[in-house]
């Protein structure tokens, strides 16, 4: 017999727990799942182990390495030990019957359902240790964990869920084996895809247990934040789970789904039904983990502010890349957390703006790109928004004085390269196209969209302020400080519009509002939320009477529409599909757009004549547009088939169809 003894992973174990007698064997005594002598865990397991008469020798020993050792000599895990066996006596590991039991476990899952089957998740892994598994297998019980727990969710969203598998939830939830500290532990191995696996799994065990969990599972994960030597292994680890549960959307049943496949295909299945709203409302323990994540970030931003200083390794731009997103997903506004949770994690933003300089690795410009714009999250929020937070305000600020003093835009590694294609942890990737351009279109496509959402929060600050009562109209200091921010916008604009022609084939002369809409024409969200963004810039220039007009002429929200309308040949069904989807903000903006026409019809007419010799031209075809568009409508509308109240959009399409009815463009 073998006996393996292993230091524990936990700060602190977890009360003494009964295993249950086996069935066939009523008499066998219970037994503790540690043995703990004066405080010092011994945790001796016994693995399933059998003799092979036809393997003992008794002059000369074979050689013999167990599939448990060679396991161990690749986990990073050194404090397990191997007593070898006595001599003359050759041990084999018995695992093909637990191997049966894996396999025929996933196929019952696959079927989602347990019922008929007497093994439990846990039946095969009684015994023995995790970490001394072979990797293939500790891979395939990890896998059927996930998929338990995937089935687990997802027929909780219908509402009815096997009776077995809540069973082998419970066991898991249970902690019957320790099993989640043994899923823990696994962090320290070097396999990446156990390593990986395993941080889903646990991930997926927090979204189904949700506040129904030891804390000191949480304050387990969250210390390889904040250790003082940093393990770029246990930090990534830490921060996928982390990342995982704040990102979880609830499971959305697929349109060609069959809806009446309750539960599985299984027509002997236990079905229990779950009808409580709260069962699969994860807000729970997404606070949960992020009100225990807030005492530890001070540290962990030192800590990747640090590591951002010193990328040079694969390992360690992982870790900035994940806590990246990980941030990104806890301010985003699809988390779905409470605000004042989030609130803390708005610090420290400003630090990471003076750590874009050329040294940086195009791959985290993107992330951090990607952060900023979040956190200016202006066609889903910060637009609708009467005042803006002081903190966004500040970020916003910031990327303007950036780019207007200290050149922000010419540090950005946009370019790459000839004939490579996309910037990679290891550098850039070759291109098979020789006509591939060297410019990363997406770098530059979410820097010109952050310095669009940065303008347009400043004017909308501005606009606050002077809505102000205690401002007076005689406040010469006041409204000297407006036109001040005002020629620093058209300073910052002025350098975003050099900056987009140099780096992209556009014609000099060719007005910045058109540039705009052809840099994004591939990206449906960034168009239109950056058309939302001049849109209100321009009637936040115009309300406070600009003394710039070259200012209004760049980015006339018209010119911008009507270069819109080009990109998609006039098709109205392409207006249609943007109003019915949610993918992007096309609702707010063309609410805006038809306001800020009906307000000033004679600017609508007159850009849209602008150049051509006759009316009949990007009038005529702009306003084609919107008729049709407006009858569409209509007609879904009369049919009950709009999935919102559409009114608002249809009054003013008919105002400006009579507008233009009536001649009124002259």
């Amino acid at each position: 017999m073998v006996l393996r003894q292993r230091q524990s992973k936990m700060s602190s174990e977890q009360p003494l727990k009964k295993k249950p007698k086996h069935a066939d064997d009523p008499a066998e005594p219970d037994e503790t799942d540690f043995i703990c002598n004066n405080g010092v865990q011994s945790n001796l397991q016994a693995l399933h182990l059998t003799v092979n008469e036809d393997d003992l020798e008794y002059g000369n020993r074979k050689n013999f390495i167990s599939d448990s050792d060679k396991s161990e000599n690749d986990s990073s895990s050194t404090s397990s030990q191997s007593i070898p066996p006595a001599p003359n006596i050759i041990i084999n590991l018995e695992v093909h019957s637990d191997d049966e039991t894996l396999n025929t476990f996933q196929q019952h899952l696959i079927k989602q359902c347990l019922c008929g089957m007497e093994e439990t998740i846990l039946t095969e892994q009684h015994n023995v240790i995790l970490l001394e598994w072979p990797h293939s297998r500790i891979l395939q019980f990890l896998s059927n964990l996930q998929l338990l727990f995937d089935v687990y969710l997802k027929q909780n969203n219908k509402g009815f869920i096997c009776s077995k598998i809540i069973s082998n939830c419970e066991m898991v939830q249970f902690n019957q084996c320790n099993l989640i500290e043994q899923i823990i532990s696994l962090s320290e191995t070097r396999n990446k895809c156990v390593h990986y696996l395993a941080a889903r799994v646990l991930s997926s065990f927090l979204i189904m247990a949700k506040t129904n969990i030891n804390n000191e599972w949480i304050e387990t994960i969250l210390s390889y934040l904040t250790n003082e030597s940093i393990n770029y292994t246990k930090l990534n680890f830490a921060l996928e789970i982390i990342k995982r549960v704040v990102e979880w959307k609830d499971i959305e049943i697929h349109v060609l789904e069959d809806t009446e496949q309750k539960t599985s295909n299984n027509s002997s299945c236990v079905r229990v039904p779950f009808s409580d709203s709260e069962s699969f409302d994860t807000s729970g323990i997404k606070g949960l983990i992020i009100k225990s994540l807030e005492s530890k970030w001070p540290d962990l931003i030192h800590k990747i502010q640090t590591l951002i200083s010193n990328n040079s390794s694969v390992e360690i731009q992982t870790c900035i890349l994940t806590f990246l997103t990980l941030w990104e997903g806890i301010i985003s506004v699809k988390a779905n957390l409470s605000v004042i949770d989030i609130k803390p994690f708005y610090a420290h933003l400003e630090t990471f703006i003076g750590m874009l300089n050329n040294n940086l690795p195009p791959i985290i410009w993107n992330q951090l790109l990607s952060l900023f714009n979040e956190v200016l999250c202006y066609g889903s929020t910060l637009a609708l928004q009467d005042m803006v937070p002081d903190d966004t305000c500040q970020l916003a600020h910031l990327i303007v004085r950036y780019v207007k003093d200290y050149r922000l835009l010419d540090s950005l590694p946009f370019r790459r390269e000839p004939g490579n294609t996309v910037n990679s942890f290891v550098g850039t990737i070759p291109s098979t196209d020789p006509n591939q351009s060297n410019v990363d279109r997406t770098l530059l496509q979410k820097m010109v969209l952050l310095v669009l959402k940065s303008v347009a929060v400043t004017i909308k600050e501005t606009r606050s302020d002077s809505s102000d009562s205690s401002v007076g109209s005689d406040d010469y200091d006041f409204y000297q400080d407006m036109q001040l921010i005002e020629r620093s916008i058209r300073d910052v604009l002025k350098k975003v519009d050099a900056f987009i022609k140099n780096a992209s084939d556009f014609h000099p002369e060719t007005p910045f509002s058109k540039t705009m809409v052809h840099l994004f024409n591939d990206q449906d969200n960034y168009l239109i939320e950056s058309m939302v963004c001049t849109l209100d810039i321009s009637v936040g220039i115009s309300y406070r009477n600009a003394v710039f007009p070259d200012l209004a002429t760049m980015i006339n929200p018209i010119h911008s529409f009507i270069e819109f309308l080009k990109i998609f040949n006039h098709d109205s069904d392409v207006l249609l599909d943007y109003l019915v989807g949610s993918e992007t903000c096309f609702l707010l903006y063309l609410l805006r757009f038809l306001k800020y026409t009906r307000r000033n019809w004679t600017k609508f007419v007159s850009s849209c004549v602008e150049g051509n010799t006759s009316r009949s031209n990007e009038l005529d075809d702009t306003m084609a547009v919107l008729i049709r568009l407006n009858m569409q409508i209509n007609r879904l509308v009369s049919r009950d088939l709009f999935p919102y109240n559409i009114n608002p959009i249809l009054r003013l399409l008919t105002v400006c169809e009579s507008l233009y009815d009536g001649n009124e463009y002259s």
